[in-house]
């Protein structure tokens, strides 16, 4: 059994507290000791960023086939297939991908990483057919959010079939952009919905997905996906959030331009304040991926403020002296921490 660093601690004073208390043996609490190991957490970051690289890329390429999709018109005029040729070849291209993909996981179910990129071909061949299909039966008006809509209906289909992580990922993606082009098609092509300009429906949106995977952890069936729903929405919640933090709820670009960045001050406090409360209920719950993004987005929060505010006004040292002594201090405050939950551990 695999436990990470603070699964092993606890587990390790529970078994010296019971070897300490004459409850179990030595030899015991040896062999209790020897029947788990602690996850590489190195290889753990390494495999994670490799998937979202992998994703990354496999995202451009399938922007590039759809959007661009010189290749597939060019065999499609050659050979004069119908766009539902197309569709159809893709739909069975994309059966094959997912039987493919339900072998391999049968065959290789520790090999993660590897079959979760491989997923990546399911994404592009759904996406391409979806496309196609979409194309030869209607425009839908000029709505393009309904093709997004059904792409992430399958998306998330074949995640729970697969049990792709990955794939629900994609799904969540995907219903982002959904939602962005339901809105304003809803809207008639202008900039606001229901009074809401993008930032700010589309923060709405990103903490609709965060208290999601609170509802998918509650049933055995959805449990799976919780705890990446849970991060896709934390992400998408605070990256709106940042957004609106610098464009408020203006209405044109253009008229945003013209007004000072000072006119949206409120915007801003309240995204700090949202970040400050965070981060300190992720410290008291011990939530480290709460705690993380929360102070990963609090510094990209100070150096937009300073770029909005201080750049021209201030000397760029003094700045980034005051900057670096407060990392410190939270670093030498994190070890002291850090240091001190050791201890008691021992």
């Amino acid at each position: 059994m695999k436990l990470d660093k603070k699964e092993e601690a606890v587990v390790h004073k529970v078994i010296r507290f019971w070897q300490d208390s004459g409850r179990i043996s030595p030899q015991l609490a040896e062999e209790l000791k020897g029947s788990y190991e602690v996850s590489n957490s190195s290889v753990d970051a390494i495999a994670l960023y490799a998937l979202i690289s992998a994703v990354s890329c496999g995202l451009l390429a399938f922007g590039a086939l759809v959007i661009d999709e010189k290749w597939i018109e060019l065999l499609r005029q050659k050979w004069g297939f119908s766009e539902t040729i197309v569709a159809v070849g893709f739909t069975l291209l994309s059966v094959v991908f997912i039987y493919i993909a339900g072998r391999r996981k049968i065959k290789a179910p520790d090999a993660r990483t590897s079959n979760e990129t491989y997923n990546l071909t399911i994404v592009l061949a759904v996406g391409i057919a979806i496309t196609y299909w979409t194309r030869s039966f209607s425009n839908f008006d000029g709505n393009y959010a309904i093709p997004l809509l059904i792409a992430a209906f399958f998306y998330g289909l074949i995640a729970a079939y697969l049990r792709s992580k990955m794939l629900w990922m994609v799904m969540l993606v995907t219903l982002s952009g959904w939602w962005g082009a339901q809105t304003h098609f809803w809207a008639g092509g202008k900039y606001r919905f229901a009074g809401m300009n993008y930032p700010l429906r589309m923060t709405i949106f990103g903490l609709a997905i965060w208290i999601s995977s609170w509802f998918l952890g509650r049933f055995h069936s959805t449990r799976f996906f919780e705890k990446v729903t849970y991060n896709m929405g934390l992400f998408l919640f605070l990256l709106a959030a940042w957004t609106l933090s610098i464009f408020g709820n203006y209405e044109e670009l253009e008229g945003w331009a013209a007004i000072r960045q000072g006119h949206f001050w409120y915007w801003a406090l309240g995204f700090t304040l949202v970040l400050a409360g965070l981060t300190a209920w992720a410290m008291k719950q011990g939530n480290d991926i709460l705690r993380d993004t929360s102070l990963a987005f609090f510094l990209l929060n100070i150096y937009t403020r300073y770029f909005e505010y201080f750049w021209d006004r201030t000397n760029k040292g003094i700045f980034f002296a005051i900057l670096a002594l407060s990392f410190w201090f939270v670093a030498r405050k994190a070890e002291q921490w850090r240091n001190k939950e050791s201890k008691i551990l021992e």
